[in-house]
């Protein structure tokens, strides 16, 4: 027997907030970034850093005395929590070149707000002063994929600066890094992403057709 159109205005009715509470307090992508279209708005290079076949950084390679950067703004303020993960290649000469990135809620100030990652291993001491480091970077020859804890800034916005700075510079060669992935755990009660409204909407209509056809038939049978 089809059930009558006030029999299902309960189901959709939960259906409906079901959706909406899913939509809350769950993992999400927040930011994501390849290199193959160029950088978004919230994003700007400087120095010799530039974005080349899907990568960023020194792909065009360094001179002495280089200090070049990658700039992200990340708005966190309705994440309870939020990790960041990318790849990165460098060849640079160890202890005297080096990597690392800086975190400011307000403006950038490096070497201060050094960013420590989880991933251990990834900074090692330098061997020289560099204006912009500090005495903490990643150099040498390495590769591989790291990992950061941005939760110290869930609830507002982040500027985060991917540095790279050498002194008398042997390799020409630098560090170039790709695929940045920043997810979280949207806070309960935050707007959606738009593609989840998308999908809302979908599921709103497809009840309402729904709805609609039963109604019909209700109409149509009495039953």
């Amino acid at each position: 027997m089809e059930p009558s159109p006030l029999n299902l205005r309960p189901a959709l009715a939960a259906l409906a907030a079901a959706a909406l509470m899913s939509t809350s307090a769950e993992a999400a992508q927040i930011f994501r970034q390849t290199f193959t279209n160029g950088l978004g708005a919230n994003e700007s290079v400087g120095g010799r850093f530039a974005v080349k076949d899907g990568q960023a950084g020194n792909v065009n390679g360094s001179k002495n005395y280089d200090y070049s950067w990658y700039q992200l703004v990340l708005d966190l303020t309705d994440y309870t929590d939020a990790t960041m993960t990318f790849d990165y290649d460098i060849l640079s000469e160890y202890r005297y070149d080096g990597f690392n990135v800086v975190a400011a809620t307000g403006e950038v100030d490096p070497p201060n707000g050094l960013l420590v990652p989880t991933t251990p291993g990834f900074y090692g001491p330098m061997g020289n002063s560099l204006s912009k480091l500090g005495p903490t970077a990643l150099s040498g020859d390495q590769r591989g994929s790291v990992a950061f804890d941005l939760t110290q800034f869930a609830g507002q916005a982040v500027t985060l600066r991917f540095q790279y700075q050498s002194d008398y510079f042997a390799f020409n060669r630098g560090v170039i890094f790709d695929n940045i992935l920043v997810t979280g755990t949207r806070a309960a009660g935050a707007v959606p992403e738009p593609a989840t409204w998308a999908m809302l909407l979908i599921g709103f209509f497809g009840s309402g057709a729904l709805l609609r056809q039963s109604r019909r038939r209700y109409a149509l049978t009495g039953h």
